[in-house]
């Protein structure tokens, strides 16, 4: 059976991306890559949960200081 990978085609509208600008987008895309590395057998399912809410917890409190200092 293949590996499943995912390739990029092209890039759109190339920007930085920062956590003053995107930080949803990075919150998702770090935690799509905790996923990817719990499914691969490279974190357990404790890892996995200790790390997910801790980068939720630092993602509460990044937004809260946005909201903060705008």
């Amino acid at each position: 059976m293949a590996k499943k990978f995912a390739s990029l085609e092209r890039i759109e509208n190339d920007r930085q991306i920062t956590r003053e600008t995107d930080a949803p987008f990075l919150h998702r895309l770090q935690s799509g890559l905790l996923l990817a590395l719990k499914e691969q057998g490279q974190l357990s399912e404790m890892q996995y949960r200790r790390a997910q809410e801790r980068l939720d917890r630092q993602y509460r409190e990044w937004t809260a200081k946005l909201r903060e200092n705008p």
